[in-house]
């Protein structure tokens, strides 16, 4: 059996679809989109477009899955507004290894110690034991298998009617003329829940945008 879904980037990129409700989708090479890629996305494409709260809502919505660099970008926009507490808070959530640009975060975030007070320094680890809660590893592997979950009571292929386990048999056709069996579905998806790496190189972001939000 082939579910035929019409799939388009314009699409995957400007729909409205909320965090708990962001089905699976595909790009044309048949790779998954991941919710973080897709949410950090509409962030940078809203911090262009100056819609700066909304920017800042979808780069917490990507952080919520494990996304080191939309976790950056929240520390960004508080240390722009000054606001150095919570912006030492969210930097120190952040796995600089998992970032091309580590090396610079570690020094910004010494510049921003160097700018605090004690107090200042002890509040913000108060900040960073709460964010852990919703933004940490163990909170965000939770969040990845939500989202499993969400796509096992049927919002996993929009426009089909599958629910609950996908046969490896079926197909996915996409706009693009290739097609995704099942298991392949099913590994990309484990891959995303137990195997999360933060993937810069995915082709949805590159370093220009992050250097532009910076400036």
């Amino acid at each position: 059996m082939i579910i035929r879904l019409v799939l388009s980037f314009f699409v995957l990129f400007s729909s409205a679809t909320s965090a708990m409700k962001y089905g699976l989708h595909f790009d044309d090479h048949g790779n998954i989109i991941r919710p973080d890629q897709e949410f950090l996305a509409r962030g940078l494409n809203d911090e262009k477009d100056g819609f700066r709260d909304v920017a800042l809502k979808n780069f917490k919505l990507s952080a919520e899955y494990g996304n080191h660099l939309a976790m950056s970008l929240v520390g960004l926009y508080h240390m722009q507004d000054k606001n150095y507490v919570e912006a030492l808070a969210w930097y120190n959530l952040v796995n600089t290894e998992e970032l091309p640009n580590g090396a610079m975060l570690e020094e910004l975030k010494t510049h921003l110690v160097s700018l605090m007070n004690s107090k200042q320094l002890k509040e913000a680890e108060k900040v960073k034991e709460k964010l852990i809660a919703k933004y940490g590893s163990y909170a965000a592997l939770m969040r990845r298998e939500a989202w499993k979950n969400d796509l096992r009571k049927g919002m996993s292929f929009t426009g089909s009617h599958i629910r609950g386990h996908i046969p490896n048999m079926h197909r996915v056709q996409l706009n693009s003329g290739m097609s995704v069996s099942g298991s392949e579905i099913k590994r990309q998806i484990d891959e995303f829940i137990y195997g999360y790496e933060f993937d810069y190189g995915s082709g949805h972001v590159n370093l220009k945008d992050v250097e532009t939000i910076e400036d």
